[in-house]
């Protein structure tokens, strides 16, 4: 009898760990799961062609910024590459009082305590290994900051407290700016070198150049609906913008970093790799490729009428139906198998 009680604890504990969310909110604020997006994202002030505004819309991830008037239509040009979650809480002054919390286990590899070191303002980073691939979540605009570089954590962890630091922040529009993101190129030092060497990398391979954002309120919705999602599969889930081909290289970090990009049955060693990328640089498959080149090119790039630049990220320019790389384009192609 005992024995099958413990089976029946064990089954019980399996399903609960089983239950567990890959990711969790940051904070207290789960409107979005109750489907008030207004209640969950921090507004910006906007001055667009004379109207002022406060939409919530410009606190989610993506193309939801900087608009322009083209053609009559109002177009968003800035990717926010993160999300803006407000405040539940606050203290008689109006300071936000909500604890920031590990998304999910991992290890913090990056804090930066210095609140005007970056627009982040103080913020931590840290490691997931997800199917042992790396992945980063970032806690921003922080207050506070309650743990170590080197620490491990786990999942609901309190990193420090919700705050307004960084630049164009008050209090009134206090609130955690969160990412997630995958990682480039473990060279990126190097890199950050040869084409910046005027102006300073205070965060290392952290640096937000050699870090790509995923949408975080679309995985959190995603892996509260499917508590055994593979963060792998949300990913190539993405729509398709534009490909680049690079040379082969043993540099070329993201083959390794993330295996899972490269479906089954592709050639081990190609001559070159073709990396489809959407429209936020995230790369969503990798493909062997036959052709020999000597530097990045413009295999692919989706027509949707709009010039290039607006959906990569202003990496691929050029009039309709003869794409190239722009100098930022080469720039970040080139980071993929830095130093090569």
């Amino acid at each position: 009898m005992n024995l099958v009680r413990i089976a029946g604890l064990c089954l019980f504990v399996t399903g609960v760990l089983r239950a567990q969310p890959l990711i969790d909110f940051p904070t207290d604020n789960r409107a979005l799961l109750q489907g008030r997006p207004r209640d969950f994202y921090m507004y910006v002030n906007r001055d667009f062609e004379g109207a002022r505004s406060q939409p919530w819309q410009g606190g989610q991830f993506g193309f939801v910024r900087g608009p322009i008037r083209d053609a009559g239509k109002i177009l968003y040009l800035q990717l926010h590459e993160g999300i803006d979650i407000r405040p539940v809480r606050r203290d008689a002054l109006g300071n936000p009082s909500d604890e920031v919390r590990a998304a999910a286990s991992g290890n913090v590899v990056y804090v930066s305590r210095e609140s005007g070191a970056s627009n982040y303002g103080r913020y931590v980073i840290v490691e997931h290994l997800w199917d042992g691939c790396p992945y980063y979540t970032l806690y921003a605009h922080l207050s506070s900051i309650s743990v170590e570089t080197g620490q491990p954590v786990r999942q609901g962890e309190v990193l420090g407290l919700m705050g307004f630091t960084g630049a164009g922040i008050d209090r009134e529009r206090a609130h955690t700016h969160f990412e997630v993101c995958m990682i480039l190129n473990r060279n990126f030092e190097g890199w950050h070198e040869a084409y910046f060497r005027k102006n300073p990398n205070n965060h290392g391979i952290y640096n937000g150049l050699n870090l790509v954002g995923l949408d975080p309120a679309a995985l959190l919705l995603a892996a509260h609906r499917n508590p055994t999602l593979k963060i792998s599969d949300f990913i190539t889930g993405g729509e398709p913008a534009f490909k680049i081909t690079i040379r082969n290289s043993p540099n070329f970090y993201l083959v390794r970093a993330y295996p899972w990009l490269v479906p089954a049955g592709e050639l081990a060693n190609p001559l070159a790799w073709t990396v489809t990328f959407s429209r936020y640089g995230i790369p969503i498959r990798i493909e062997a490729a036959s052709i020999a080149i000597t530097q990045p090119v413009v295999t692919w790039v989706k027509e949707t009428g709009q010039p290039y630049t607006r959906i990569t990220k202003n990496l691929v320019g050029g009039p309709a139906g003869a794409p190239r790389l722009t100098e930022a384009g080469l720039r970040f192609a080139r980071l993929l198998t830095w130093p090569d």
